[in-house]
């Protein structure tokens, strides 16, 4: 199994995975909300392993645990009660963390997914900072105690909460990835600049820094952004749509698997040496650019 220092420090392209939530939904497995992918894991945990598996077969090195919503503020908002959500929260967050582990075997490192605690898409639901510490740090510590190798906060939009969620991940002393969600005015979109962004994740430790779920002309954006402001690694998992994902993560309007590619084989020319995909995309998509991303090795 790599170690993931030295992946994360060795030359060339990182291979991510892709989708969990929208493969989720295409397979036929219910997302609704609020627990999102983490239905998933009560009602199709098979499904779970199986899609990680192919994403695996496909090149992935780095596999993401599907901890999106496992946490105690969102089984609160499904309707437990606060010791049944706790309890539910921590062991859907393990059970997630050993799916990602079985099928990542020794070809893939796991990344645990830390993502906002509230929603993607909604700066104004941000509960603030008290529940933002209390729910960090309890995922923190559980996916760590899983197994995790590394963790990865994703989607992150407004500047508090990512330095909030940053200091819990840091604290468990696993390498951290902080990845954004950024606007056409290169801001995040709970208001702050991409700019101060990168600095408040380089200034807390970041160990790489990416753009996530965007539309393909402004992952392009954003890279070149981060190539502009950064000396450190960066990447980007952009959206397979030509235009946002809805709030439950359907992708209008697809673009085709090759032309995905072209963009990513442009983000690796640009310096992206992280590279992977978020809604709408597929094993297949992955297994395209590992087959291109080889081709050009």
């Amino acid at each position: 199994m790599p170690v993931p220092h030295d992946l994360i420090d060795s030359p060339g392209t990182i291979l991510l995975d892709g989708a969990m939530g929208t493969e989720l939904h295409r397979r036929g497995v219910d997302t609704a909300l609020p627990l999102w992918s983490a239905g998933a894991l009560e009602s199709a945990p098979d499904m779970v392993r199986t899609i990680h598996q192919n994403y695996v077969m496909a090149g992935s090195r780095i596999i993401t645990a599907n901890t999106f919503r496992t946490t105690t503020f969102t089984y609160l908002r499904a309707g437990y009660e606060i010791d049944d959500a706790r309890a539910t929260a921590h062991h859907k967050a393990q059970l997630a963390v050993s799916l990602a582990r079985d099928a990542a075997g020794n070809q893939a490192l796991v990344a645990g997914s830390m993502a906002p605690v509230a929603d993607c898409y909604s700066p104004h639901d941000y509960p603030g900072i008290s529940i933002a510490k209390d729910t960090y740090r309890e995922l923190a510590h559980w996916l760590k105690e899983a197994g995790t190798d590394l963790l990865l906060l994703e989607t992150h939009i407004t500047l508090e909460e990512t330095q909030v969620a940053l200091q819990s991940a840091m604290a468990t002393g696993l390498p951290v990835l902080v990845s954004f969600l950024i606007n056409e005015d290169l801001n995040l979109w709970g208001g702050k600049s991409l700019h101060e962004a990168i600095k408040t994740a380089v200034g807390e430790g970041a160990a790489g820094i990416l753009i996530n779920c965007v539309t393909l002309p402004l992952a392009r954006m954003g890279v070149d952004a981060l190539a502009a402001q950064t000396d450190g690694l960066f990447g980007v998992y952009a959206n397979a749509g030509r235009s946002h994902p809805s709030m439950d993560g359907a992708i209008a309007e697809k673009v085709p698997d090759e032309e995905y590619v072209a963009a990513a084989l442009q983000w690796k020319a640009a310096g992206a040496r992280m590279i992977g995909g978020c809604c709408g995309t597929t094993p297949s998509t992955i297994e395209l650019m590992n087959k291109e991303l080889s081709r050009l090795a």
